[in-house]
């Protein structure tokens, strides 16, 4: 491991630039508790830049700055995860032996760490640094852990991941190893729509949401589009139309024109007037937010988000667990609740059971099967 102690040389200028780049987790208020808790009072008054002024030319240790760093990091920091379905059923023994030969060829500031939590479960876990130039000094290196995990069932190997390029990269030399430990290339299957039309795309999220086996759909409330590169050239208007009527037409598809992408935020967005402008237009969807509720007991609500690394290309499917809404004798929690990594490792595969179905059934041009219900 590289020598941890040369991140915390740090400038008063490094320490103003971190206290003052935090807005939103480090606030006045926790300027203020920072400086009262060394003896310091300063004016409530005082501007936010003048109290991370102050605290930074004060002396800073080592557990000082780690705690101001701490104070920069979002603690709701979930990231997204993503799949790899390996046609194959991959033994516990051989996943091992390959975890075994990366850890002892894995760099030095990488630590490995690998258990087998079930006969049918083996979890990998590398810790590794991660820099970022786009930051401010002190925030550009940050320890990052990569929780991979391999689900063995009958005839394939799920292997769940963080969808970021450090762990794809890990994942990528974790199925190589796999691939020569089986004298063959495993067959590997990702969800990627690049081979589906705009409306396709689309009903691919529709039913995606729709169609998960025990939820019903409630609501839509992010819905991302972008626009297909068909529908980038505005149609001839209809000499039909009475000149007010042109006029608006002209400008509604000059800005749409002009507009590759849209975020729509709010309820029942997907009968939305606005959504089904954009969809009129060939505008498909690239990432949702919804909520569905469980047909089973307790009958909570929870909050999914899905879409994809790279919306144009339909490529880095990625999804996430967001919360879920209790369920008290009808009336549900105003606040969502987090979930535990172990509750939301339940979840998942219906998520990617639900996704690959749905693939599946575009690409034969095929009747999916409604799981859920309607949107409210």
């Amino acid at each position: 491991m590289p020598n941890e102690t040369l991140r915390y040389y740090a400038t008063d200028k490094e320490i103003f630039d971190v206290l003052a780049s935090s807005r939103q987790r480090v606030s006045e208020t926790a300027l203020l508790d920072m400086a009262r808790s060394r003896g310091i009072f300063y004016s409530p008054r005082d501007s936010r830049d003048t109290l991370a002024s102050n605290i930074s030319l004060l002396p800073h240790d080592h557990d000082s700055l780690k705690e101001i760093l701490g104070k920069s990091e979002n603690p709701n920091r979930a990231e997204k995860v993503t799949s790899i379905t390996l046609n194959a059923k991959i033994s516990p023994e051989t996943i091992k032996a390959v975890v075994k030969s990366f850890s002892e060829n894995a760099p030095s500031d990488e630590k490995v760490v690998a258990q087998s939590e079930s006969p049918d479960k083996y979890r990998v876990q590398v810790k590794y640094t991660e820099l970022d130039y786009a930051k401010t000094r002190l925030l550009q290196r940050r320890n990052r852990e990569a929780d991979i995990r391999f689900i063995i069932e009958d005839n394939k190997t799920t292997i769940r991941l963080p969808a970021n390029p450090k762990a794809r990269e890990i994942a990528a030399l974790l199925k190589s190893g796999l691939d020569a430990s089986q004298k063959t290339e495993i067959p590997a299957e990702t969800i990627d729509i690049s081979d589906l039309s705009t409306d396709e795309r689309t009903l691919f999220f529709t039913n995606l949401i729709s169609t998960m086996d025990g939820y019903e759909l409630r609501d839509v409330m992010n819905v991302k589009v972008q626009i297909g590169s068909a529908s980038k050239s505005p149609p001839l208007e209809d000499e039909e139309k009475n000149g007010e009527e042109q006029e608006d037409a002209a400008i509604t598809q000059t800005m749409l024109s002009v507009v590759e992408d849209v975020a729509l935020h709010g309820k029942a967005l997907l009968v939305s007037a606005e959504y089904q402008l954009l969809k009129d237009k060939g505008f498909f969807i690239t990432s949702i937010t919804w909520k569905a509720q469980q047909t089973k007991s307790p009958f909570n609500i929870v909050e999914y988000d899905a879409g994809f690394e790279e919306p144009e290309e339909g490529r880095g499917f990625r999804y996430n667990v967001r919360g879920l809404y209790r369920n008290r004798d009808g009336e549900f929690t105003k606040t969502m609740q987090a979930l535990s990594a172990a509750h939301k490792e339940e979840i998942f595969p219906i998520i990617e059971r639900t996704a690959l179905r749905v693939l599946e059934a575009l690409r034969k041009k095929a009747d999916i099967p409604q799981q859920g219900g309607e949107q409210q």
